[in-house]
């Protein structure tokens, strides 16, 4: 692809944020004199060139790279296993190893107990040089290495500068493109130089007016809006592009299509195509927690979008509104039921010897069925009472058992 062919070597090879370079230049300098430094943390939106900024460092100063991925660090059992000899031992040709932690922001939300810990510890005594880097600085989820890291703005790559870089590749790549439309493609990309490039290579052969496929990077798209496109369009691309663009967890986005399906698609097959879908869609969830292997998060993308988009045999109906999720609304609504249980639950588990989900799902039941009865033969305060010495409960958790 041409985002890969024309990734950058060096670090003058960076398009814009020429201060951030600088202070990524003057980092690398200062490790390859044997100077220990603070790990940089390179932050700003998708793709204005933080990880290729990173490999650009690597080559210029002969640096090996390690690059880590989500299974790699979520957890500190990993983290000792993978990292830690990493960060105390030289290349295989003697060379400095820089130590690149991407996207910490996103992955730290899924972070297992004493994964932070961890990254401190390797933050304090690792030998090697090392590179966050993250969408957002300023996020609370990463607020444990303020000040352990020096902080790297990039920021949105200029019209300007992103048409100067297209007409370079185009001239190289002998493409036939009218200036207009790389124009175009620099004003929709809104700064993001890597998506800039692939939709170059998409329009690269295609008609002009092709472009109003391409869409506008970076815009955040509101659920209504998502469903609407993926429902709607037919399209693989477009489909995918739409989801990809919202902010929504994808969990998310599989309870609102399990309940609005329906309202969309008229036909049994195309309701039997997008549930199924949907089905694999969770399977690949599910598979992704299991193993802390998120890369089947890509399998669960196309599933949701493309596979529900393409499930459309023309049996589309926009008459009715869409349904907020019964299941959310089901959770919401259950919030406090489900927290008091739990909390009888851990409560019993010592005399259960059971686990906490199992008590909830089995044994509360029968406990409320025998509270009841008792409470029909001996009255309601009588039963508290009973319930409160036998399993140790508060009053409102007993009464809650009656209620």
């Amino acid at each position: 692809m041409l985002c890969d062919k024309y990734a950058p070597t060096t670090l003058n090879g960076i398009v814009g944020n020429k201060a951030a370079i600088d202070k990524i230049s003057e980092f690398g300098l200062k490790v390859q004199g044997g100077e220990r430094t603070k790990p940089l943390i390179i932050y700003g939106p998708t793709g204005v060139g933080k990880t290729a900024a990173a490999y650009a460092l690597s080559y210029s100063y002969s640096f090996e790279i390690i690059e880590l991925s989500a299974s790699d660090y979520r957890n500190a059992e990993r983290l000792k296993k993978i990292v830690i000899p990493a960060t105390r031992n030289r290349g295989l040709f003697n060379s400095k190893v820089l130590i690149l932690f991407d996207e910490i922001d996103d992955l730290s939300k899924k972070f297992d107990s004493g994964a932070e810990a961890a990254i401190m510890d390797i933050i304090k005594n690792s030998r090697q040089p090392i590179i966050f880097t993250a969408a957002d600085y300023w996020d609370r989820s990463i607020s444990f290495m303020r000040g352990s890291a020096d902080p790297v703005e990039f920021k949105k790559v200029g019209q300007a500068e992103v048409i100067a870089l297209l007409e370079k590749i185009v001239k190289q790549e002998g493409i036939s493109l009218e200036r207009k439309v790389i124009e175009l493609i620099a004003r929709r990309c809104n700064g993001d130089v890597r998506g800039a490039i692939n939709d170059l290579e998409a329009m690269a052969g295609s008609e002009p007016e092709l472009i109003e496929r391409l869409g506008v990077r970076d815009a955040k798209i509101e659920v209504f809006g998502v469903l609407d496109k993926i429902f709607s369009c037919n399209d693989f691309d477009l489909s995918r592009n739409a989801l990809m663009r919202s902010d929504l967890d994808l969990e998310m986005i599989v309870n609102w299509m399990e309940e609005n399906i329906t309202k969309r698609y008229r036909r049994k097959e195309e309701i039997s195509s997008a549930y199924e879908q949907v089905a694999n869609a969770t399977r690949f969830l599910n598979k992704a927690s299991r193993t802390n292997y998120y890369g089947y998060l890509r399998y669960v993308q196309v599933f949701l979008s493309a596979g529900i988009s393409l499930s459309n045999m023309g049996g589309l109906t926009m008459l009715s509104r869409y349904s907020f999720p019964s299941t959310i609304r089901y959770l919401s609504s259950t919030k406090s039921d489900r927290a008091a249980a739990s909390e009888i639950a851990s409560k019993l588990s010592a005399q259960l010897h059971t686990n906490k989900k199992r008590i909830v799902s089995e044994y509360i039941p029968i406990i409320k069925a025998m509270l009841k009865k008792e409470a029909a033969e001996v009255g309601n305060e009588r039963a508290i009472e009973e319930a409160e010495a036998a399993f140790g409960l508060y009053e409102k958790e007993a009464e809650s058992l009656l209620s």
